[in-house]
């Protein structure tokens, strides 16, 4: 089987999408699904869904098409789905707490572990069953948890500090919804998140 960091970025996010649509399609009490089902149900075409498919070997019956209960384990081994993954969230604002309360992510086995901000207001506020932790105590809050995954819901002019914070305290894969540019040290992952550039491209296509 082909190394996990052969697999390009662009075909891990279609795998996830992929994934959400398993989720759905079992619920619905689906046992089976082939390409074109999935291309219906996810928009990306049946060429690239198989493509990306065969990162995780051989699977899949002609005339049948794929195991949903099969498919989606391969896709959560690949993804470091199949066991649960421990989070933080730097910013108890607005989106920071819809965030931390979002049901769709227990689905994809990740926890909230803390929840941190600077206003003195919010500490001890409880969001999903996490109190709000001061921002001070972000490094020493995730080595006690064990957690390696930081999400940046702060203010522009507080991201750079926020993911210092953050890696200092063993976090190595941080999700930024910043608008600024984060530097971190190698071996470390940032995913950006940008509201305002995706509105910035669809405004774009808008009509005169």
């Amino acid at each position: 089987m082909p190394e996990r960091s052969k697999i390009p970025d662009p075909s891990l996010a279609r795998l996830a999408t992929v994934y959400r649509a398993l989720l759905d399609s079992q619920r619905n009490g689906r046992k089976s699904l082939n390409s074109l089902d999935l291309q219906e149900l996810t928009g990306i075409a049946a060429t690239q869904i198989r493509k990306d498919l065969s990162h995780l070997g051989e699977m899949g019956k002609p005339g049948v098409g794929y195991d949903i209960g099969d498919l989606k384990r391969r896709i959560a081994e690949r993804l470091n789905l199949s066991r649960r993954q421990k989070f933080a969230i730097i910013g108890a604002g607005r989106l920071g707490q819809a965030l931390a309360s979002y049901p769709g992510l227990v689905e994809f086995s990740f926890k909230l572990a803390a929840l941190f901000d600077v206003d003195k207001k919010k500490i001890g506020k409880v969001v999903n069953g996490v109190a709000i932790q001061p921002a001070a105590e972000i490094s020493k809050n995730l080595r006690r948890h064990r957690v390696r995954i930081a999400v940046l819901t702060v203010p522009a002019s507080a991201a750079q500090g926020a993911a210092e914070a953050a890696v200092q305290g063993g976090a190595r894969w941080i999700l930024n919804f910043t608008p600024a540019h984060i530097a971190v040290p190698a071996g470390c992952v940032v995913r950006n998140v940008s509201f305002t550039n995706e509105f910035a491209v669809l405004a774009h296509f808008v009509e005169k």
